[in-house]
């Protein structure tokens, strides 16, 4: 199955849908508290399958269910003015690999002739190439592609839930609870793949054997090049049902279990832009119409939580049989370099590989106090291939007023991928309505010299208990 569609029209699409909790923007409030499992949020009950049983306390029933919860975020690489610099390395990759720019008199005349008439097939490929590997606009649109391969990408994304999901229900009938979710989020990625300027002997002599001693044209006009902007696009739905239930009661605490079964709806796009050819800028590049390819398969969570008079400490692992999808084929006969074709083509396939999450917290008696720490034990990428491994440390003060707003505020890193650090921090008023933010320590600066985080993320959520 294939279609059309924009990430803005994906983004829309949140409403209508069915469809996992991402790995680079966490859901509600575990923007900022991470995954810790607690009582003042309902998006803890998407995380820790056990946690859901473990908060229902001494009452014999409990409904809980969010009414919105929707999010946006991008994150951009180490470059400043990104957009505008691979526009311009774009321009001029275009100048440095035409023949019609080579000079063919005066003091850089590339052409030498054995007799009149006759061209130097060897001696001018040597200076073809020679001219052409030390112009100074070489080094420096090389040292441009070099600095945007290694640091420069951009990702846009957007998610939410179903509206009145998540869904729990814990009642001591059933033994436990159970929880029932929807979700949508979808996110897009650039990268350039960077193919270096440098005309080997072999080119050159081509270029020298196209040359017209009678109209002093080159008949070879363009040097390949096969530097190119990967754009990856992914809508991907969660549908999930769990269950979690006591399974050890002490005086110290009580220990709880839980599982949760996933329907994973996946619809995966990638496009191409060959730089030399291209005719768009980067940035609407990035957002442009993709098809997309749609797949879906099943993911499995298991997960325990320890929950004592003033601490708890969990751990739970997400897709423990390693759900799978693939992208769709391209097209790269176009391309000439097969190691650029190579990492075209890399990571065809997604994999959802299993992720060990831990969890603890200490709050007050009353747990109005609360400081919460939660760790990714292994890194996983994510649908863009990007590398994530979550540690997280927040703390907040929850009011049971309806006019007095609970508060938090954390720090978040990523121990893997680009390792970009976020300060994180919510607020809830009328015990419902909550806003989560975060922004990096890292910064860029744009084309107009004004600097702003290299990443920011924000959460509405707006939940009900009954």
């Amino acid at each position: 199955m294939r279609f059309k569609a924009t990430l803005s029209t994906l983004s829309v699409m949140l409403c209508a849908n069915s469809f996992a909790t991402p790995v680079y923007q966490p859901p509600g409030q575990n923007l900022t508290y991470g995954s810790s499992s607690n009582n003042q949020s309902i998006m803890s009950s998407i995380a820790n399958p056990a946690a859901a049983a473990a908060l229902l306390g001494d009452e014999d029933s409990q409904y809980r269910f969010g009414i919105i919860s929707i999010g946006a975020g991008y994150e951009i690489g180490d470059v400043n003015d990104l957009y505008n610099k691979i526009d311009q390395a774009t321009a001029d990759l275009k100048t440095l690999t035409d023949t019609k720019q080579l000079p063919i008199s005066g003091a850089n005349n590339v052409i030498v002739l054995s007799s009149p008439g006759v061209v130097d097939v060897a001696a001018t490929a040597t200076k073809i190439a020679s001219y052409i590997n030390t112009l100074p606009q070489t080094k420096a649109v090389n040292g441009v592609l070099s600095e945007i391969q290694e640091n420069g990408y951009a990702s846009v994304y957007a998610g939410g839930h179903l509206p009145f999901t998540p869904m729990v229900v814990t009642k001591k009938g059933l033994g436990g609870s159970i929880v029932f979710d929807i979700n949508v989020n979808v996110v897009a990625n650039m990268v350039l793949i960077a193919d270096p300027i440098f005309i080997s002997n072999a080119t050159a002599t081509s270029i020298a054997n196209s040359y017209n001693t009678s109209t002093n044209t080159f008949s070879s006009i363009t040097i390949p090049n096969d530097s190119t902007l990967l754009v990856k696009a992914v809508a991907v739905g969660e549908m999930g049902l769990g269950y979690s239930r006591p399974v050890l009661s002490l005086e110290a605490g009580e220990l709880t279990g839980g599982v949760r079964a996933k329907y994973y709806q996946v619809k995966l796009a990638r496009g191409v832009q060959r730089q030399q050819t291209s005719s768009t800028g980067a940035e609407s590049t990035l957002t442009a119409s993709q098809t997309y390819e749609s797949s879906s398969d099943v993911g499995l969570d298991v997960g325990t939580l320890w929950n004592a008079k003033h601490y708890r400490v969990g751990a739970w692992v997400n897709n423990i049989n390693t759900p799978s999808f693939k992208y769709p084929a391209l097209d790269t006969s176009a391309w000439t370099n097969q190691s650029i074709v190579a990492q075209i083509n890399a990571d065809e396939i997604y994999e959802m590989k299993p992720q060990l999450e831990l969890e603890g917290a200490v709050f007050s008696e009353s747990q109005n106090w609360i400081l919460n720490a939660g760790l990714d034990a292994n890194a996983v990428k994510d649908p863009v291939g990007r590398e994530f491994q979550w540690a997280t440390l927040s703390a907040g003060y929850v009011t049971n007023s309806w006019w007095i707003p609970s508060v938090r505020a954390g720090y978040r890193t990523n121990l893997a991928g680009t390792k970009l650090g976020y300060v994180t921090g919510g607020l809830t008023i009328f015990k419902a309505l909550s806003l989560d933010i975060a922004f990096t320590t890292d910064t860029v600066t744009d084309s107009n010299g004004k600097s702003y985080p290299r990443s920011a993320m924000a959460n509405l959520s707006w939940q009900m208990t009954f």
